[in-house]
């Protein structure tokens, strides 16, 4: 029997992105130091920027699409803006199931 603490049970990132993503094991993510004053520091991971800078986009973006309002208030008065009853029943039923659940 041979035991070793080099096995990869033992690389804890690897598990635990191997249980996010049964498919494939990551090794872990580098880290930047950051030095702050005195002994104290702090490690930003590659994955928390990426999640700040996608933020941070999310957060420029418009919460109205002027372009799309205009092109359905045109087709509203032109008598050109068609929708189908059944489509606008299975979004308010999805909409009121996603509310119960949520």
């Amino acid at each position: 029997m041979n035991i070793s603490d080099k096995g990869p049970l033992n690389d804890l990132a690897g598990l635990l992105s191997g249980l996010q993503d049964p498919g494939r094991v990551q090794s872990p993510r580098k880290e930047t130091p950051v030095q702050q004053e005195g002994q104290d520091q702090i490690r930003i991971s590659d994955r928390a920027k990426e999640f700040h800078e996608v933020y941070r986009l999310a957060a420029q973006a418009p919460d109205v699409r002027g372009d799309k309002v205009a092109k359905v208030k045109e087709a509203i008065d032109n008598g050109t803006y068609n929708v189908k009853g059944e489509q606008v029943a299975n979004k308010l039923i999805a909409h009121t199931i996603l509310d119960k659940i949520l």
